[in-house]
């Protein structure tokens, strides 16, 4: 009896070792991940070039915005939101400013401070007010500390949200708590704005940063290239 006793509190041990060893894994990765996308964003030689996809701009409504939006964090591209008017006769596209998506209620303070907001292109943890967000993109989101970063459901959540015009619940929180962003009256909104036209864009941003072997110690530089759509309201 007592070595089937010892038996089990050893297998017993075992599992909650692997268990805290797959946890620790877990959380190493995430934390890396993390520790890439912020790194990679903090580099300022970028340079953007237009991605040419035909000789006419491309006017798109929801039943294209809405699948692109909802794959941004899993693709990694950036999906920015502008105002803009268009002049079919000439197809000519002329941008007048940002769109409001929603405003972030991050604390600025604890901003990642290589992050700037691209509503403004000036405002960082450190300098300015503008909270409001033209962008979704799992970078900016990251350096924002924004809630619903790393996690796939609650990216979802906070689309659904948008999309709806309804309610993201902040995930530290019960549904009924009340702790809530309200999305009603955004420009995305679809049921309000169902006949929104846009003129769709996509770019390339590359960015080029210096980096040191840590095998070799060789200095060199590292490209990457980041796929950034634009979509343009124009009515």
């Amino acid at each position: 009896m007592e070595s089937a006793a010892e038996a089990l509190r050893l297998a017993f041990a075992v599992l909650v070792f692997v268990m805290a060893l797959s946890i620790a894994m877990f959380m190493f990765s995430q934390a890396r991940e993390t520790a890439d996308i912020v790194l990679g964003a903090s580099d300022n030689q970028r340079y953007y070039e237009p991605i040419q996809t035909g000789t006419e701009n491309r006017i798109v409504g929801f039943e294209t915005v809405i699948p692109t939006v909802y794959k941004y964090d899993k693709e990694r591209y950036k999906v920015t939101f502008k105002t803009g008017t268009y002049d079919a006769t000439t197809d000519t596209v002329t941008i007048t400013g940002p769109l409001e998506i929603y405003t972030t209620e991050s604390n600025q303070k604890l901003w990642n401070e290589d992050y700037v907001n691209d509503y403004d292109g000036t405002t960082n943890s450190a300098s300015g007010t503008e909270k409001r967000i033209c962008s979704l993109d799992l970078v900016e989101e990251t350096q924002r500390n924004e809630p619903w970063v790393g996690n796939t459901d609650e990216i979802k959540k906070h689309l659904d949200a948008i999309f709806s015009g309804g309610e993201y619940v902040l995930p530290q929180y019960s549904a009924d708590s009340g702790n809530t962003l309200d999305y009603s009256g955004n420009p995305l909104e679809v049921e309000r704005n169902s006949d929104s036209k846009f003129v769709e864009q996509i770019g390339k941003i590359t960015t080029t940063e210096e980096r040191v072997d840590d095998i070799t110690g060789v200095t060199g530089n590292k490209t990457t290239t980041k796929v950034i759509i634009t979509y343009i309201l124009i009515n």
